[in-house]
């Protein structure tokens, strides 16, 4: 299987590419992106350093000026990108993977997100070469943005200005670069775990969709009282958020909730902009709660590309995607893990009541999460789900999502993988546990399986 998935690389580092393709991808990345100033990060996987230096190495024969920044958030990378005036960005990282996985996350001028459409597949073609002839006046210095970093947050730090009990949970991953130069800014009691960076991932996989991956958080929220716990992945540009009860919250209803923040208690922050974004996958319960603040929410594509286009083009303050990305019109349209940590804090120590209670105001369907598929024909199944369920309201932004009186679903393949992926939301939980029952049963009898 390919390592140039439809928005980064990835793979297992070591059999899926190696030192060698890495180079090869530094060498041509200038022939992707047009320009000469490229800045490089990374995370703290174990072959990270082993494949900045091939990249950096790539890009100076190709007779580029390389800024390395160490060790960052993807966010922070992309914020550098775009504050500093490079070409672009190159994130040494494979995200929320497993911890022998290793890949790039390549950005454009003003952040611009290279996928396959626009760059990912031409590097594919590049790379099966060797690397062409060094071109002289390579360069490669080093920059820290910390603190230039740090100053983007100073405006959602100055909103906070009473004590809450929160449990951070870095996942041994890049939000543990950030953590305590945020938190000591800020009033309240906070608790931080797997905050050493540790590429083995040791306590849990850097996947914090994943529920499994939150028991540790949990216990800890519920045992010494908090008011609230987060989990940031492995290259911390997403966050989840458990409640004092140690409940999951799943991210579309964060996404709902931080129309708080924007619509009730800092409508300043906003200014003339009322729209906000989600995407397909995500609950009914943000277009209703949006509206009833007095907003205007709009169904948009997965991807940061949709995004960043997105938001501009529906006068949008800010969105948010199922898997825990949130999207900001102040911040160059990009996303962020620290903003909506920030902003989910002003909005509870506003509201003075517990987070259970507020989610459960927001909360009016019954949903399924994210259920996935092994299924080897995806696309076709996709086909035959579309001629299956033709009397809904059908919508293609991202797979098929059909909607019904009652009830709605999204049925899509990852990108990088041959994954089906299915939500399910409905007006009852009968209603619910029926309709996921009927689609699994259409999917298997289709190939599929179940993924774990």
């Amino acid at each position: 299987m390919s390592i140039f998935k439809s928005g980064s690389i990835r793979g297992a580092y070591g059999k899926d590419w190696d030192y060698e393709t890495a180079y090869r991808i530094g060498y041509n990345i200038p022939n992707v992106i047009k320009g000469k100033k490229f800045v490089v990060g990374r995370d703290g996987r174990n072959s990270s350093p082993e494949i900045h230096d091939a990249v950096t190495k790539g890009l100076i024969r190709a007779g580029c000026s390389v800024t390395s920044i160490g060790m960052i958030d993807t966010p922070g990378l992309v914020y550098a990108n775009i504050k500093y005036g490079f070409d672009g960005s190159i994130m040494i990282t494979a995200s929320h993977n497993p911890p022998g996985d290793n890949g790039m996350k390549i950005s454009g001028k003003a952040g611009l997100v290279i996928s396959r459409a626009n760059g990912l597949k031409k590097l594919e073609e590049l790379v099966q070469n060797p690397a062409g002839p060094e071109i002289p006046g390579g360069t490669d210095t080093v920059l820290d943005i910390r603190e230039s970093y740090l100053s983007v947050f100073d405006p959602y730090i100055k909103d906070i200005d009473k004590s809450l009990d929160c449990v951070i949970d870095c996942s041994n991953g890049m939000a543990a670069i950030m953590v305590n130069s945020i938190i000591n800014k800020l009033p309240g009691n906070f608790i931080v775990i797997n905050e050493i960076v540790d590429g083995n991932f040791p306590s849990h996989g850097p996947n914090p969709t994943i529920e499994a991956n939150l028991s540790q958080l949990k216990k800890r929220v519920v045992s010494g009282g908090a008011d609230i716990g987060v989990c940031f992945d492995g290259d911390g540009d997403r966050m989840i958020v458990v409640d004092e009860k140690g409940n999951w919250i799943s991210p579309d209803i964060i996404t709902a909730f931080l129309g708080l923040y924007y619509f009730k208690h800092f409508p300043e922050k906003r200014g003339s902009r009322d729209g906000v974004l989600y995407d397909a996958r995500s609950s009914n319960s943000i277009a209703d709660f949006i509206a009833e603040l007095g907003g205007k929410a709009y169904i948009s594509a997965t991807g940061h590309t949709a995004m960043q286009e997105g938001l501009p083009a529906k006068n949008g303050i800010y969105g948010g995607e199922l898997p825990g990305h949130y999207y900001y019109n102040d911040y160059y349209n990009l996303d962020n893990g620290w903003i909506p940590f920030l902003q989910v804090l002003a909005v509870l120590q506003s509201e003075q009541r517990p987070l259970s209670s507020i989610v459960k105001e927001i909360n009016r369907y019954y949903f399924s999460g994210e259920l996935n598929f092994d299924v080897p024909a995806g696309d076709s199944v996709i086909e035959l789900i579309k001629r299956e369920y033709n009397t809904g309201k059908q919508s293609y932004l991202d797979g098929v999502r059909v909607d019904y009186k009652n009830w709605w679903f999204l049925a899509r393949m990852a990108n990088t993988e041959p994954v089906l992926r299915l939500v399910v939301e409905a007006d009852s939980p009968e209603l619910l546990k029926n309709k996921v029952e009927e689609l699994k049963s259409f999917i298997y009898k289709k190939g599929g399986k179940d993924h774990v």
